[in-house]
């Protein structure tokens, strides 16, 4: 038998042993530990992440630094100093990467940071590659617990780029009315304001009633009041970025030049064309000289946009480029005005044209037999506005018919036909394509009526007619064309360094 005071304890001791209630605390504390572990690794294995990428990044800017069209006409150890120096300033920027630079050697499994630069001689020119590789250490936030205080990793990246071979540069560039317009936003305004309309009208007509009596209403044009006001029209920077790439083709030239081997100069040839309803040659083919630059850029400087009698005529006296055929076409000199229904920009007929301007490339060596590579660059608004011979070749529902001494015509406005630029690509010819954006005059009824529904397909149908995303560029009102369009050149004579790793 149990006194009172046994049997109060025993049921203490029971009921302290039967008692849940504890527990939970007691099992959090214990599952605690490996959930904080958990969590700290994968903060851990985040910022790790987040280091890699970043410092990925910057390997393949140092990579790419000793690719440059500058730095390559330098020799391999300035092209190493100009990329290990990127390397170094643009990981000092990262936080949280700690690389050992006195540790670095190329010899090591995981040197510091390695950089090399190779050149190898090939025919007509030479090939550099650069690979840099760099051992990055970062601290761990919870690395006392993962007993691993900090996390090392490898980054690597390798770039290669040729010289580019001969090249043959075929220029086309739009010059249709809608080209007239004001290059800048604010130039827009100022014609809008001014004239009451946003195009610089290039016409015979003086006294145009479609336009607001602006100073010189009368006796010039508002094309000539543009010009002579100090407003910069899309055609004006058209012309300066053709001229240009004239001095930036030379330069490029001389800078190869200057690090090839004896007996593999490169050269470049450039002609000009310019279209509207037609083509125009500017500038036949030439070698590009230093005693060349001046006359092809002044024969360049003669693009100038169609001369109209009024909007929907085409003035006397100057050509005319009509379809006779689904895909054929003859040009004749105006004998009185012609109207046209305002259709102005026939990239059909100037495609076939430079398709047969162009001869067959070859692989622009200078072995015996070879000829140079070809390189069609376009800078155009990419919206078609032609005159068809039948409405079953266009592509949109924005037809319209009409008739003038040469036949009947429908007017049609749609993205550029890339079937077009795919019969040229098929011959081997590359294309470059600078895209200015047609600009969206969503005020105007006519623009939302017709280019409206089609104008999102434009740049597509442009990027898919350039050979490769680095031959396309676009730029917007008040962008740079001249500094877009030497760009792309440069892209088309390196044929794009890139990374292979």
């Amino acid at each position: 038998m149990f006194t009172k005071s046994e049997k109060g304890r025993k049921g203490l001791i029971r009921r302290y042993l039967h008692d849940r209630r504890g527990n939970v605390a007691v099992v959090f504390a214990v599952a605690a530990i490996p959930m904080i572990l958990m969590n700290g690794i994968a903060i851990d294995y985040a910022h790790d992440a987040m280091i890699r990428g970043r410092m990925t990044a910057v390997a393949d800017a140092a990579a790419l630094a000793a690719t440059t069209p500058a730095m390559f006409a330098e020799d391999t150890a300035t092209a190493q100093t100009a990329s290990t120096n990127l390397f170094k300033a643009q990981a000092a920027l990262v936080n949280g990467a700690m690389i050992n630079y006195s540790g670095a050697n190329c010899s090591t499994t995981s040197p510091g940071l390695c950089v090399n630069v190779t050149d190898t001689n090939v025919t007509n020119g030479k090939v550099r590659q650069v690979s840099v590789t760099a051992t990055v250490s970062v601290k761990n936030y919870f690395g006392g617990l993962e007993n691993n205080p900090t996390t090392t990793f490898t980054v690597t990246s390798i770039a290669t780029v040729r010289t580019a071979p001969n090249i043959n540069f075929y220029v086309l560039l739009d010059s249709s009315p809608s080209m007239e317009l004001p290059a800048t936003t604010a130039g827009i305004t100022t014609m809008v304001k001014n004239t009451g309309c946003a195009l610089a009208c290039h016409e015979t007509d003086f006294k145009d009633s479609e336009l607001t009596q602006y100073p010189g209403w009368g006796t010039t044009d508002s094309y000539t009041y543009a010009e002579k006001n100090g407003i910069t029209l899309r055609i004006d920077n058209v012309r300066a970025a053709a001229e240009g790439l004239v001095t930036t083709a030379n330069s490029l030239m001389d800078l190869y030049n200057s690090s090839a081997p004896a007996g593999q100069q490169i050269t470049y040839q450039m002609s000009a064309h310019t279209f509207s309803d037609g083509a125009t040659k500017l500038l036949a083919l030439n070698t590009v000289s230093d005693g060349n630059v001046a006359a092809m850029q002044t024969a360049i400087s003669a693009i100038t946009p169609p001369l109209m009698s009024d909007n929907s005529y085409l003035a006397n006296g100057s050509s005319y480029t009509y379809p006779t055929g689904t895909s054929t076409y003859q040009t004749v000199s105006l004998t009185s005005n012609t109207y046209n229904n305002d259709t102005g920009t026939n990239f059909s007929n100037a495609l076939t044209t430079m398709n047969t301007f162009m001869p067959t490339p070859g692989n622009g060596t200078n072995n015996a037999g070879d000829s140079p590579q070809g390189v069609l660059l376009i800078v155009t608004d990419g919206v078609d506005d032609v005159s068809l011979y039948k409405s079953t070749s266009c592509n949109t529902s924005q037809l319209w018919g009409f008739s003038n001494g040469y036949g009947s015509f429908t007017r049609c406005q749609q993205p550029v036909n890339t079937a077009l630029c795919s019969t040229i690509k098929s011959r081997g010819i590359r294309i470059a394509v600078l895209y200015t954006t047609y600009y969206p005059v969503t005020s105007n009824s006519w623009y939302n009526n017709t280019v409206a529904p089609f104008i999102s397909q434009v740049p597509t149908n442009l990027q898919n007619c350039a050979s490769s995303p680095q031959l396309f560029a676009q730029v917007s009102t008040d962008g740079d064309i001249t500094a877009a369009l030497n760009q792309l050149f440069i892209n088309a004579v390196n044929s794009a360094p890139h990374l292979v790793q």
